[in-house]
């Protein structure tokens, strides 16, 4: 990596650790959603299965479990062995947690999350910078798990839950900016770690990605996905790209993690073949 790459990338990663960092009103707001909505479930919801393949609705409350409890010290978190990929170590370890009843899960969440909104609203610089290893998965800066958690808390109750992808009818108000914004830093600061080799070899040059609406934002992907610059300004994110990619805050969740397909989620600008080509082999989680 260049030394102008790795400037840009430490910059993008301190940025996303100071917003995570200085406000828990998006966790705090998708936690309560998580208990509402798991709350209320009849039993026959609960054993539904849900549109992630091989869960229950009831297997994706105690994969939701986990996080906050791992953090509140009530259940061990994943333990990630560098040998073994990162998804299935989840798997693995939802399932086992997925053996307790659905009230004894949503105890642990309620019971979890005064310590939680604690320990994410506490963080000194240090600590906010702190790496944590998530094997396969990449190293993060401790304050973006705050990010992780919004992300994953909203993505598996909004889209792998409820309707129309999921099995549960309930309607829910729609995302606001804060919650939308965390859950994108969290897939963005993956991009460099969590996507595929195919991918990084096929980003031989600049592209841009334009997120809009409530919690969008814009960057720039430099060649071989070394480092995301981060830009308030779409314009400035365009520059010596070869192409641009505008989609909405909520589609990129929806494409970008694999959970719907992209066309006529997004608008490509400059080599329309190229971006596609690169799109086609990107994911983030």
């Amino acid at each position: 990596m260049s030394s102008d790459a790795a400037s840009a990338d430490a910059a993008m990663s301190t940025a996303s650790v100071l917003s995570a960092g200085n406000s828990t009103v998006a966790l705090e707001h998708t936690l309560a959603e998580t208990l509402d909505v798991f709350g209320a479930l009849t039993a026959d919801e609960l054993a539904a299965p849900s549109a992630c393949d091989g869960w229950t609705v009831h297997t994706t409350l105690a994969h939701l479990t986990i996080s906050v409890a791992g953090f509140a010290g009530l259940i061990p978190i994943t333990p990630y062995d560098q040998g073994l990929e990162f998804e299935a170590a989840v798997d693995a370890h939802t399932h086992e947690v997925a053996e307790r009843p659905t009230a004894e899960l949503l105890d642990i969440i309620r019971s979890s999350v005064p310590a939680v909104l604690a320990i994410f609203g506490g963080l000194t610089d240090e600590l906010a910078t702190t790496p944590v290893n998530m094997g396969t998965a990449g190293t993060y800066p401790l304050a973006s798990l705050a990010d992780a958690i919004v992300f994953d808390h909203t993505c598996h109750t909004r889209w792998d839950v409820l309707t129309p992808r999921g099995p549960v009818r309930r309607a829910l108000p729609g995302l606001d900016g804060e919650r939308l914004a965390a859950a994108n830093r969290w897939l963005i600061g993956g991009i460099r770690q969590m996507t595929t080799e195919r991918f990084r070899e096929l980003l031989t040059d600049p592209l841009a990605l334009v997120l809009t609406g409530p919690g969008g934002t814009a960057l720039r992907l430099l060649p071989h996905a070394e480092a995301t610059e981060i830009h308030h300004d779409a314009t400035a994110a365009q520059d010596g790209t070869r192409a641009t990619v505008r989609t909405s805050a909520t589609d990129f969740i929806l494409w970008g993690t694999g959970r719907e397909t992209r066309h006529d989620r997004v608008e490509i600008t400059g080599d329309t073949a190229y971006a596609n080509t690169v799109l086609d082999a990107f994911r983030v989680y």
